[in-house]
């Protein structure tokens, strides 16, 4: 038994998708375990919530000042009275902005609070797009050919630069922030009237922009757990419907008819055998841990796999893959987990036990 912290919402374009998730966490962990459900609402302040009976699809953050949330360094979590929160693991369930980019992790480390999930640098990593595929293709790993625009730097208005873009990475093209996820700020282009809107689209949540060549084929994706020794779980597969070219925010969170979501996904067992091994290199390559689902590009006419993205803290949704990889590998939602919070305290023993002296 522990006493389990659940922090959700979030600053991040991704509030509501956390509040998803985190409804979904909260309905699968075990009993055993105390739960303290923390809210953080849009301006990111941290609200101690009352633990819904029944549990909802969706959690609200309640922000009643009474209940406001403090960090204290080295001693964990406080309420405005003083009284010092009892949590010995922290589930952040936080996508996006200001939960999977480090930032929370960092928190979490100098509260000196056990927390799932990759650390600082994992995090912080994963979370620029453009960092992690310098990353992967040092590392020899396949990646998705791609160009970055930087916002004040690079004009929209460049018939130059439509026609190198184009040249260079063909067509159609997919714009999209750095740092961001759950395809948010994300399109799809085939001219160049396409490629300004998508820029200034994509320049509204990051300034960094990747441009990356479209791979027309099978999007397959691939949970990873674990830290010094991680293992991949059988991928699964992405088919867009519903009239949506690929797998947007719509189809993952809003259209029940957006995608089929195939688990495990119908490949040879040699190339699905490929795909778990390519995944665990480029979750070790960024130094991920705990958890992560490694998103893949399989081309219809070439067979080549190549590596899309990485998210550190991938989506809890009933709907959502990770949790269905995971229980195709053995491992259903509340033994899922149970191996996340076990893990957080080991990680958390084990740097504890560091030597932080000369």
């Amino acid at each position: 038994m522990a006493n389990v912290a659940i922090l959700y919402g979030g600053r991040s374009g991704e509030h509501e998708v956390s509040c998803t998730s985190a409804a979904a966490v909260l309905n699968n962990l075990s009993p055993v375990h105390e739960v303290v459900l923390i809210g953080i609402d849009r301006e990111g302040f941290w609200y101690l919530q009352d633990l819904p009976v029944p549990v909802p699809d969706i959690l609200k953050v309640y922000d009643e000042s009474s209940r406001l949330i403090s960090v204290l360094p080295a001693g964990g979590l406080t309420c405005p009275d003083g009284e010092n929160l009892d949590i010995d693991a922290v589930l952040p369930i936080l996508h996006g902005s200001y939960g999977e980019d480090g930032t929370i992790q960092g928190l979490l480390e100098i509260a000196r609070l056990p927390y799932a999930g990759s650390g600082v640098l994992g995090s912080a990593v994963a979370m620029d797009k453009d960092l992690t595929k310098r990353i992967w293709l040092q590392a020899g790993l396949p990646v998705v050919p791609w160009r970055i625009l930087i916002s004040g730097t690079d004009s929209t208005d460049s018939h130059a630069l439509s026609e190198r873009l184009f040249g260079e990475l063909g067509t159609p093209l997919f714009v999209k922030p750095a740092n961001s996820g759950s395809s948010v700020g994300v399109s799809r282009v085939k001219d160049a009237r396409d490629l300004k809107d998508a820029l200034n689209t994509a320049w509204l949540h990051d300034r960094k922009v990747l441009v990356e060549k479209a791979i027309i084929g099978r999007e397959i994706e691939c949970s990873v757990m674990g830290y010094s020794a991680p293992e991949a779980y059988p991928p699964g597969e992405v088919i867009p419907a519903g009239g949506h070219n690929f797998y947007d925010y719509d189809a993952k969170y809003t259209d029940p008819d957006g995608a089929l979501l195939k688990v495990p996904a119908d490949l040879p067992e040699s190339t699905a055998r490929d795909i778990q091994s390519i995944a665990t290199e480029a979750y070790r390559a960024v130094e991920a841990g705990g958890l992560a689902r490694v998103d893949f590009l399989l081309e219809k006419d070439s067979g080549n796999i190549y590596i899309n993205e990485i998210n550190t803290i991938p989506g809890m949704t009933a709907i959502s893959l990770f949790p269905r990889m995971a229980a195709a590998g053995g491992l259903d939602f509340t033994a899922m987990l149970e191996k996340l919070i076990e893990g957080a305290l080991n990680e958390f023993a084990y740097k504890e036990g560091l030597s932080y002296k000369r």
